[in-house]
């Protein structure tokens, strides 16, 4: 007992902030104030065996990662977490054999997570796992003035994301093949270990894009929910289709399609948003349009292609 109070003091403290709540960490619940607009509320778990392996970095840079991701839900509605009401919370699940010096450089990592969007962290749990995994869940929250949603696209407008495709699932898939640290791949296994949410981003959006998502499943997949929510359908220019430098001589050396993988690469957590055509955007490329009728379409000079795949939890894939 008298280690888990501990471990719950060392959150407390290490979390403590100057945007606190009413009342927060050390009660039984925290107490927000009320917030000026519509609350954003979203649950993103991150878990050893199916997210990341733990021999693959540093738990403070996995931990970060974590609140990434669920941070980039709210870039893709338009929330602000550091808003009043705004705000994260953790549930940790931890096993019995994680050491203190590992304990702390988790927490660290979820802390600089949520202080690089001045979100402040509200509270959460503490349990043991029920085996030698780590897992990570993250609720945030944000105020959003004008919602954004993937149910808005309209045909003739844009199509933009905002960074690169594809980089971070090169990166995966070095790690998975035993040469994430030759100096070649490297930067693509930083890309996968380091997002960064899109929260100034999709804050100028607000009055802009018709409809958004964020990119965690790929680029196809994510896209097929704004075809499905708007009713209409997504195309997208296979040439448009932004990379980094020396994707494609990475994807050689791995044996991948530098086009497939930036259509179903996943985990990127760019923002694909649709806007009115007359858009310009500095912190995006436009990539493709809206158009009436239903699905997700590649083309290039051969032609048109419905395009799929993408992450999936439930499918026979294998653990990353």
């Amino acid at each position: 007992m008298a280690r888990e109070f501990d471990r719950i003091a060392r959150l407390a403290r290490r979390f403590r902030g100057p945007a606190a709540p009413a009342i927060g960490i050390g009660d039984d619940a925290a107490v927000l104030p009320v917030t000026a607009g519509p609350l954003a509320v979203t649950v993103d778990a991150s878990v050893e065996g199916v997210h990341f392996r733990r021999a693959w970095a540093p738990l403070d840079r996995l931990a970060r990662r974590a609140v990434e991701a669920a941070l980039s839900d709210l870039a893709a509605m338009g929330a602000d977490p550091s808003a009043a009401g705004g705000g994260v919370l953790f549930a940790l699940e931890l096993p019995s054999t994680l050491d203190e010096a590992a304990f702390d450089s988790l927490i660290e990592g979820l802390a600089l997570g949520a202080e690089a969007h001045q979100a402040p962290v509200l509270g959460g749990n503490l349990a043991r796992a029920a085996c030698d995994a780590i897992s990570i869940t993250t609720t945030a929250m944000g105020v959003c003035e004008r919602p954004l949603t993937r149910r808005g696209a309209r045909a003739g407008d844009a199509l933009f994301v905002t960074g690169v495709l594809g980089a971070a699932r090169v990166g995966v898939e070095a790690l998975l093949a035993g040469r994430g640290d030759e100096p070649r791949l490297r930067p693509f296994v930083d890309r996968w270990l380091s997002p960064s949410a899109r929260i100034r981003e999709g804050l100028a959006l607000r009055n802009v894009a018709t409809a958004s998502i964020d990119l965690s499943d790929g680029l196809a997949q994510d896209a097929a929910h704004i075809a499905a929510g708007s009713g209409v359908a997504l195309v997208f220019e296979r040439d448009a289709l932004p990379l980094a430098e020396s994707q494609r001589d990475a994807c050689r050396e791995l044996g991948l399609d530098p086009t497939d993988v930036a259509l179903s690469g996943g985990e990127e957590y760019e923002l694909l948003f649709a806007a009115p055509s007359s858009a310009a955007l500095s912190f995006a490329t436009r990539i493709g349009f809206v158009r009436a009728g239903s699905g997700v379409f590649a083309r290039d000079a051969r032609g048109e292609r419905p395009v799929h795949g993408g992450w999936d939890h439930f499918a026979p894939e294998r653990e990353s």
